[in-house]
């Protein structure tokens, strides 16, 4: 809900694409330049605590776009600060998971997690359009705010069972911590295909949020903060479904083939999406086909933060995350650049089509190749 509000208010206050892609790197560089640091801290810190501090440090920096007059600069500073708290609070929420419930039902846990993540993803995107337009900014502000600090009393009741003793933790530098995890990744091929799929994933949504309100307005010729109404919860809810069926049968899959799936399903969806705005009956196409991006995305964030999860020891899972989001921040840094730019010359649609292509091409790579 945050992201789609402030992206709503960006491109509201710019109309430019590029602008929009500013804010996605408010977002994405802080990983690139933190998420290590974070994931050496998570694996030293009490994870509880970082989640609750976390919480409300974002609960307290959202309040400032409530400043009058703010500059475009400034929102994109607070952004930063946002998701530089965001990359001590990922890894610690991810990594925290297997302390909670045994290894042989990460799988069912994951998906009984992402139906709850996903199914507030739903609700809050389908409100951030709508309470910007009935409540205005700042009763919208207002409400993320409160809704950090809810989140920050609910931390209070998780009772993580940690299996390492701290005799067991050798005392390194962070360096030489940091390291310890590349021979491991270099020997566990589930973990290095898990940390490709997912940071290709995240690149490609990220790309994504930067032509949504582009593709409302110049495709779909409607307003954009319908983006949540028409694209994003739709898609939240097939991921919902997604998630459901996951629970029931995603641990008979291989995660290989399940990624694969994702992909070319994500793909086939993105180079439709054009063509869905030219027909008579556009909307509810449009719908019907990010409810299938929804469920294929499914399809790739679950298997992945699984396999993540069952094939580290809580002693390296704090690294690994930080590792992934950092990754994450990395390869989305010039893709999310040139969204921006090729759609303001291109047009929204043309770079739409050729992310849905790069999505095909990938899919033939794990088919084959991983």
């Amino acid at each position: 809900m945050q992201h789609f509000v402030l992206i709503f208010i960006i491109y509201g206050l710019t109309r430019s694409n590029t602008a929009v892609s500013g804010l996605i790197l408010s977002f994405t560089i802080p990983a690139v330049l933190f998420s290590l640091i974070s994931g050496v801290h998570v694996d030293r810190w009490d994870k509880r605590k970082i989640l609750f501090f976390t919480n409300i440090i974002r609960g307290i920096l959202i309040l400032l776009f409530l400043v009058p007059g703010l500059h475009v600069g400034f929102m994109y500073t607070l952004t930063f600060l946002i998701a530089l708290a965001t990359q001590f609070f990922l890894p610690a929420s991810s990594a925290i998971i297997p302390l909670l419930i045994p290894r042989k039902l990460i799988m069912s846990a994951n998906s009984i997690l992402y139906l709850g993540v996903y199914g507030t993803i739903f609700m809050g995107y389908i409100l951030a359009g709508p309470l910007l337009i009935l409540l205005g900014k700042t009763y919208t502000i207002l409400i993320l705010a409160s809704l950090f600090f809810i989140s920050t009393f609910f931390i209070l009741f998780i009772k993580p069972k940690s299996y390492l003793d701290s005799k067991q933790v050798p005392n390194l530098s962070f360096f030489k911590e940091f390291r310890e995890i590349f021979p491991f990744i270099k020997k566990t091929r589930k973990v290095l295909r898990a940390l490709v799929v997912l940071t290709i994933a995240q690149a490609i949504i990220f790309m994504f949020a930067v032509l949504g309100p582009g593709y409302m307005s110049t495709i779909l010729n409607v307003a954009v903060e319908n983006l949540s109404l028409i694209l994003v919860a739709p898609a939240a809810l097939g991921m919902v479904f997604g998630a459901f069926i996951l629970g029931g049968i995603g641990k008979k899959l291989e995660f290989r083939m399940l990624s694969a799936i994702g992909f070319v399903l994500s793909g086939i969806i993105f180079i439709l999406f054009p063509i869905g705005g030219k027909v008579t009956l556009y909307l509810p196409i449009i719908i019907a086909l990010s409810v299938v991006v929804g469920f294929a995305i499914s399809l790739i964030f679950i298997p992945g933060h699984a396999a993540l999860q069952t094939e580290t020891t809580e002693r390296l899972r704090g690294r690994i995350y930080g590792l992934l989001n950092a990754l994450t921040g990395a390869v989305s840094f010039l893709p999310v650049v040139l969204a921006g730019g090729l759609a303001d010359l291109f047009g929204v649609g043309t770079v739409v089509t050729g992310v849905g292509i790069l999505m095909l091409i990938i899919s033939v790579f794990f088919f084959v190749f991983a």
